[in-house]
């Protein structure tokens, strides 16, 4: 005879509670199905299951040898009762993405807030990987979406463009050029200049229009991040040419952001491998970048 989920638990509650009555409340079934079920498990397992001692049912000895691996399968069963509703609610669900680090100080932040805001049960691994190639490669591998400086030439992605600001020229307070109200890459001319890394696409379109205009700065100093380069100019340490919204500029202390005059965007594109399909939870990510990008530039 077939062993069945409620014939198990008929059991292990009867072994809890001592009694079919009790054991009824708590499955919220007849006595005489629970009963019933006790009886087909004693079948099937071909032992005596409990013995009566004046209202109580005690199990026997073969019934207590039973009873841990009965309670084990139990909590298993339960558990994966618990991983489907889950998996059902996105609960379990785990999006991986991994940014460059100039976009893991507001970009890719707000689009996770906008997610687990959305989603609050649901895992997330944000990584920060140290170039724009590097990120490319481990979306190709392993995760779900990469965010870099430009869009991906590689056929084997597909790509959203999720920003595209202005970029400024930021100048320590009471510099001589925060009184400009536009600055031109001659107005940079052997100043102490703080770079994006070298690896950083965005930064070799910088160096490239300086040398278009042939300009020469004073390269000191560099760092990975927009933050990390506005919190050095706002020690005195030099200016710099940085990508970012001018409401978060204005935003940062001892700096002053201000319009520069160069045909030069700051973009950040959402890539993803189109060699693998989109899991439930990260097609609903991929919706969220999208909905904003149609609220930022409708």
């Amino acid at each position: 005879m077939k062993i069945t989920f409620k014939q198990v638990d008929a059991f292990r509650t009867v072994v809890s509670t001592g009694t079919v009555t009790e054991a009824a409340e708590m499955l919220g079934i007849s006595q005489p199905a629970v009963s019933r079920l006790i009886s087909d498990f004693e079948a099937a397992v071909g032992f005596q299951l409990f013995q009566r001692v004046g209202r109580v049912l005690e199990p026997t000895e073969e019934a207590r040898l039973l009873v841990a691996e009965v309670r084990q399968a139990v909590s298993g069963m339960e558990h994966i009762k618990e991983a489907a509703g889950a998996i059902r609610n996105f609960g379990h669900a785990r999006l991986t993405l991994v940014t460059t680090p100039t976009f893991s100080t507001l970009v890719a932040p707000n689009l996770v807030g906008q997610f687990a805001s959305k989603r609050p049960d649901s895992m997330l691994k944000m990584e920060i990987g140290p170039a724009d190639d590097a990120v490319e490669w481990m979306v190709s591998q392993s995760y779900d979406f990469g965010i870099t400086t430009s869009e991906t030439l590689n056929p084997t992605f597909d790509s959203l463009m999720i920003t595209n600001d202005d970029v400024y020229c930021v100048v320590p307070e009471g510099h001589p050029l925060s009184e400009k109200t536009l600055i031109h890459a001659r107005d940079l001319a052997e100043e102490s200049f703080i770079s994006y890394i070298s690896t950083s696409r965005f930064r070799f379109e910088i160096d490239n229009f300086f040398d278009s205009k042939g300009v020469t700065r004073k390269l000191q100093y560099e760092t990975r991040t927009t933050d990390a380069i506005c919190r050095l100019v706002a020690t005195g340490l030099g200016v710099s040419v940085v990508g970012s919204s001018a409401e978060y500029l204005k935003s940062l202390p001892g700096v002053v952001a201000l319009p520069f005059a160069a045909p030069l965007t700051f973009r950040a594109v959402l890539i993803w491998s189109n060699r693998r399909p989109l899991s439930a939870i990260a097609q609903e990510f991929l919706e969220i970048a999208r909905e904003n990008v149609d609220r930022k530039y409708p």
